[in-house]
């Protein structure tokens, strides 16, 4: 054991005839079936909803007004922060542990399993049950899991195993609880808001990856991967407070009542296959996720193993790791703000732009060995990253019927089990390549997949 250091609808297809409620306004242009949507099944404001700032907020943080939005922005926060605070301390003490990549891999492993398997129940339950109790229950297990960890450190009996236990832990949580988090946005602000709230929402977890990781990174050092542990049990603490005080609302596809444990998990097999029939179905929904997982899988495993490479190539620490990756959240920041400001236009080629742009950024990252250099590169991985996921994520809320929502986010949300799949694979290429070799590699894949996104999936250019 290592003793630790201290509103147009594009291309739903003629395959499927438009919802009954749907007025059906439409027309074909460029092969592409436009559909206005008057009444629609997708979320509508809630009724409990209130404002409570001016009506001259900007139209930038226009669902600032409100008041539940507001709320559930800040118990974002919180989590947001715990969970990149989690990203430096982990990795880091997985580092220092074994001193290995393939370690680091092994721990994204661990991670992306549960999720891998389990997301698609997590969409069920974020139809079924309602979606602030989900993520009331998520956020106290959270709570527990990273307290259980300083604990472990304090008693000195920390190694890998724990980390790794821990790690699959927090994996089976993230499955089954995230997509309720993902969907919610739009019964909070409705759908009108529905962009500018995902936006805003990016902009706070940029917010958080530009503070909370430097945050972790200097408490390592000043204080020990004990306290980080306790700061991220308490984040999640303020998240769970925060937000009880969003309107509890009822589920949005619940299950027949009466049902037995058997006849539930067969409904729920059900609705599995259901939702992943309408996807199937919808080949903008097809389109859409599948550029969002070219860019997780090629684009993202350079978080989990900058721990290493900051100590590796710049011979760096916890400090200069949160650094690193505040410096992207700048750019992150910057993007998401922008985005937040602009009308809903174009957003496909948008969406392609920042795919291309994160590639560039991380493709430059890895041919420099000065620090300094490679924070200036990371400014444009992180406007990249937080165009694509923005957007891949405010896309899918626009086109997808209400029903079938929390079922096609937690889809959505198993790009993030590949993208930790990918790490385990990557660590392992490092291992023999080289870490600057193993980012540069990815780069190119991912500029090279998006090339040919381009110029194979001509429906993602017309989006708007």
């Amino acid at each position: 054991m290592a003793r630790l250091p201290r509103t147009s609808r594009t291309d739903r297809h003629a395959t499927r005839e438009p919802a009954p409620d749907r007025v059906a306004d439409a027309s074909r242009q460029n092969g592409v079936a436009i559909v206005e949507d008057v009444s629609s099944d997708r979320a509508a404001p809630p009724p409990t909803s209130r404002v409570g700032l001016s009506r001259f907020v900007p139209r930038t943080f226009d669902s600032f007004k409100d008041r539940e939005f507001r709320w559930f922005y800040l118990a974002m926060l919180g989590q947001m922060a715990s969970m990149n605070m989690q990203m430096v301390v982990r990795g880091y003490l997985a580092f220092v542990l074994t001193g290995s990549y393939a370690a680091l891999g092994l721990v994204g492993l661990a991670g992306a399993v549960p999720m891998l398997l389990l997301s698609v129940f997590g969409g069920v339950i974020a139809d079924r049950l309602p979606k602030r109790t989900v993520l009331q229950v998520a956020q106290a297990l959270s709570l527990v899991n990273a307290a259980s960890l300083a604990a472990l450190i304090f008693v000195d009996l920390m190694n890998i195993e724990w980390l790794l236990v821990s790690a699959f832990a927090q994996g089976i949580v993230m499955a089954l609880t995230m997509p309720a988090r993902q969907s919610m946005i739009p019964d909070i602000v409705g759908m009108q808001r529905m962009m500018n709230a995902v936006s805003l929402n990016m902009a706070g977890m940029n917010t958080m990856r530009l503070f909370a990781p430097a945050a972790g990174g200097f408490i390592i050092t000043l204080a020990g991967f004990e306290w980080a542990f306790l700061t991220m049990a308490g984040l999640y603490g303020l998240a769970l407070v925060a937000l009880a005080r969003v309107t509890w609302q009822p589920a949005t596809a619940p299950g027949a009542t009466g049902e037995s444990v058997v006849e539930t998990a067969q409904s729920a097999v059900r609705d599995v296959r259901d939702g992943i029939s309408y996807i199937r179905g919808d080949r903008l929904m097809l389109a859409i996720l599948a550029v969002s997982f070219i860019s997780s899988v090629f684009g993202m495993p350079y978080l989990f193993l900058l721990p290493g490479y900051v100590a590796d190539i710049f011979g760096g620490e916890g400090s200069d790791v949160g650094l690193l990756i505040s410096v992207s959240a700048v750019g992150s920041l910057a993007g998401a703000l922008v985005l937040a400001s602009l009308p809903d236009r174009r957003r496909g080629l948008m969406l392609l732009f920042g795919t291309i742009l994160l590639g560039v950024g991380l493709f430059a990252f890895a041919q420099t060995t000065n620090y300094w250099v490679a924070a200036g590169f990371m400014v444009l991985v992180g406007i990249g990253s937080t165009l694509r996921q923005a957007l891949s994520q405010g896309l899918l809320h626009a086109y997808v019927e209400n029903a079938y929502r929390g079922r096609v986010m937690s889809v959505f949300m198993t790009q993030f089990s590949m993208m930790q799949l990918g790490v385990f694979f990557i660590g392992i290429i490092a291992e023999s390549v080289g870490i600057r070799v193993a980012f540069a590699g990815l780069a190119v894949c991912l500029m090279v997949t998006t090339a040919i996104a381009f110029a194979l999936i001509p429906r993602i250019r017309r989006i708007d």
